[in-house]
């Protein structure tokens, strides 16, 4: 799958688009016998400039709209991500001005184009040319500010990392030093793939699980669903909305031997949390570092979160019942969607 923004084009800035169709303009010539009256020449040669400024800096601003993706069509983990870089009314509100500017654009062409039907001598041709051309620079120059959001935009969407939302999608959860990202360079199929997000400062690992003829991606999210969501501004809150999208399945780690400086009850409380915001989404509870764990935090921990399959990432213990069970709740979520 492709990232839906990385086709786009570079936004040219108001001057650079108008210092093209300068040169355009200026390189457009017609040839013309020399029997043709002098007016009929200023005329044909003039409406030919006027429809190169015409199409050089509408025609551009028509593609550079039609460049960027449908929102609407793209997936929601995109457009979340989008509200949350940029925001998706911004720039919805910049591309329509920007539509507005190409279309007058256009009718003043053809305004111009008619009127210059209409001149009787060669000098108020080329007047009505220039004239034209200055209204075209004020308005791409007055459509500045709304170049340079798209040309934000661009920057900030296009390099975001590729997410296929059609490959099955295990997201962990749970506190710092749980063990997600152990198991996920555990069980990997492949060197885990390393990504980041503009969105949280720590790097986002995505590991490929290959069971028989089944592929799923396993993403540790630290930053994202590692703390309670009482704590969590609106960047953040919506960065967990975008992965939701993606997820078809959360594993929630517990560190069962409260190592990680994180009592069960904390734990308890922000798999709580996770439950509450992810309503839709297949939720499994693991036990990790159960071979650190006493018998009574082990018997505490399933008080606390029911029964949960136990594991030691780091001594590989417990992971094949770990891949089946993710694979057999994958497979009923995508058989009952």
């Amino acid at each position: 799958m492709r990232q839906p923004f990385e086709s786009m084009p570079t936004v040219l800035t108001s001057e650079e688009l108008i210092d093209k169709a300068y040169r355009e303009n200026d390189r457009s010539e017609l040839e013309m016998s020399d029997y043709v009256p002098p007016i009929v020449k200023a005329k044909k040669r003039e409406a030919a400039r006027i429809k190169v400024i015409e199409d050089v800096t509408a025609g551009y601003l028509e593609g550079l709209v039609k460049s960027v993706p449908t929102i609407e069509n793209i997936h929601p983990f995109y457009s979340d991500l989008l509200e949350i870089l940029v925001g998706t009314a911004r720039t919805k509100a910049a591309l329509g001005r920007i539509s507005r500017t190409a279309r007058i654009i256009r009718e003043a062409g053809k305004a111009t184009a008619a009127k210059l039907k209409r001149t009787r001598n060669p000098a108020a041709a080329g007047l009505l040319r220039r004239s034209y051309f200055g209204r075209v620079a004020s308005l791409v120059r007055s459509a500045e500010a709304d170049l340079n959001a798209i040309a934000e935009m661009r920057e900030k969407m296009r390099d975001l990392p590729t997410a296929d939302p059609a490959v099955p999608t295990v997201v962990l959860a749970g506190y710092p030093g749980v063990g997600k990202s152990t198991l996920v360079r555990a069980l990997s199929s492949a060197k885990p793939e390393i990504r980041t997000y503009p969105f949280t400062t720590k790097e986002i690992i995505i590991g490929h699980i290959t069971r028989g003829y089944m592929t799923f991606q396993i993403v540790d999210t630290p930053g994202i669903l590692d703390k309670p969501i009482s704590k969590r501004g609106k960047v953040e809150l919506l960065s967990i909305s975008a992965f939701g999208r993606l997820s078809n399945v959360i594993a929630f780690i517990v560190d069962a031997s409260e190592r990680n400086d994180f009592s069960l009850e904390s734990q308890k409380a922000l798999y709580d949390d996770v439950a509450a915001s992810f309503k839709g989404v297949p939720l499994l509870v693991f036990f990790n570092k159960c071979d650190l764990a006493t018998p009574e935090q082990l018997k505490r921990a399933e008080e606390l979160f029911g029964p949960g399959d136990r594991l030691s990432a780091l001594k590989s213990e417990g992971l094949a019942d770990f891949v089946g069970k993710l694979e057999a709740a994958l497979k009923e979520a995508f058989s009952a969607s």
